[in-house]
């Protein structure tokens, strides 16, 4: 194999951490404190008031966001976070009940705002937009990887508009990790198609085919190449037929795609790749090694 083909061989496979790197970088895993989150309608509050005690009360926001304090009147809290909370209590008090009144706010609870997150993730389940307020806090929170960068599809609550996320785009971080999620949305990550590699080939498997395509040349520098008895002439590719008939077989000489002497041909989606063994060029080399590994004891012997 030339130089030039191993340099692009290596290449194709050192692009696989970069991948794993920048879902790293795109997807958070850990969703802000609560005392800077913003309050919202039906969270739960417990306020305490230092020259006060007898102030002290634990009570939700209503629908509008606000609460409601005998002292204080109506106050406006959706939006703030509990220290701001705390500051528009401190001056409601301190115009009309306190001197210089020191208040302090905690979030004992948000309200439910339940996302589903279903498909390709390690971790199903519903998740609170509160918490995971985008489509990249989420899917972290879920154990959405770049290996299932298929698509994902957004549907608003209450059958609402459905939004495609091209996964693979997020993963290099391109646009839609910012996406905010709404009690009620429902997260589904559609995997990303496969490929698979058999035969004499170094890691035959099962390989994601991203949107972006694959050709034969780059699955088998994911499946680590062709083996040392491989008769690589002889490839061929098995590509599913629609409507159950049988697959169809594609010749391919795979040696000189290798050598750059050949058009390196896309993959469909679920085809399989498969490099025979050569039982002629394996008992060649082995009766070579044989031979030789005589005359080298012939040689010592003397």
């Amino acid at each position: 194999m030339s130089l030039a083909r191993v340099t692009r061989w290596c290449g194709l496979i050192l692009w696989l951490p970069a991948v794993a790197t920048a879902v790293a970088q795109v997807l958070p895993t850990a969703a802000p404190p609560a005392a800077a989150q913003q309050l919202a309608p039906g969270d739960l509050i417990r306020i305490s008031v230092l020259q006060a005690p007898e102030l002290a009360t634990e009570t939700r926001l209503d629908a509008q966001g606000a609460i409601v304090m005998p002292e204080a009147g109506r106050v406006p809290l959706a939006g703030k976070t509990a220290a701001q909370a705390a500051q528009a209590l401190a001056a409601r008090l301190g115009a009309n009940y306190l001197l210089h009144p020191q208040v302090q706010v905690r979030i004992e609870g948000f309200a439910s705002e339940p996302v589903a997150v279903l498909g390709a993730v390690a971790r199903p389940g519903v998740y609170s937009a509160r918490r995971y307020a985008d489509l990249a806090a989420v899917l972290a929170a879920a154990g959405w990887s770049a290996p299932a960068a298929g698509q994902i599809l957004v549907t608003r609550a209450a059958n609402g508009p459905t939004r495609a996320v091209d996964g693979e785009a997020l993963a290099r971080g391109g646009a839609g990790g910012a996406l905010p999620l709404h009690a009620g949305d429902v997260v589904r990550v559609v995997p990303a198609a496969t490929v698979y590699v058999a035969g004499d080939v170094a890691r035959p498997g099962a390989y994601p085919l991203p949107a972006s395509g694959l050709t034969l040349l780059r699955a088998l520098a994911l499946a680590g190449g062709v083996a040392r008895f491989a008769d690589a002439r002889r490839a061929r590719i098995v590509r599913p037929e629609p409507d159950g008939a049988p697959p169809r077989a594609i010749p391919v000489n795979a040696g000189a795609v290798l050598r750059g002497t050949a058009p390196d041909p896309a993959l469909a989606p679920f085809d399989l790749v498969y490099v025979p063994p050569s039982a002629a060029k394996a008992t060649a080399v082995r009766a070579l090694e044989a031979v030789v590994t005589t005359i080298s004891g012939v040689i010592i012997f003397r």
